[in-house]
């Protein structure tokens, strides 16, 4: 049997916070956003007007189309 459909927030917080968390940020942080900067060092933004935020509590982008060159 599947689980009733609810809202998720990726690393919770109180009784259901996730111990993970500061490994996958700095993963993130100190291992993935080198590579793809160094891979990519023009990286840019075409429009700010597309970068697109949601959240409250977690508030960040959900959509923010990037020029790869």
């Amino acid at each position: 049997m599947y689980r009733a459909v609810n809202q998720h927030q990726s690393f919770g917080n109180g009784p259901h916070f996730c111990q993970g968390t500061h490994v996958a940020r700095r993963a993130v942080g100190q291992v993935m956003l080198p590579i793809l900067f160094e891979r990519f060092p023009n990286m840019s933004i075409p429009n700010l007007d597309d970068v697109l935020w949601r959240g409250f509590g977690f508030r960040g982008p959900v959509q923010m189309p990037v020029l790869l060159q």
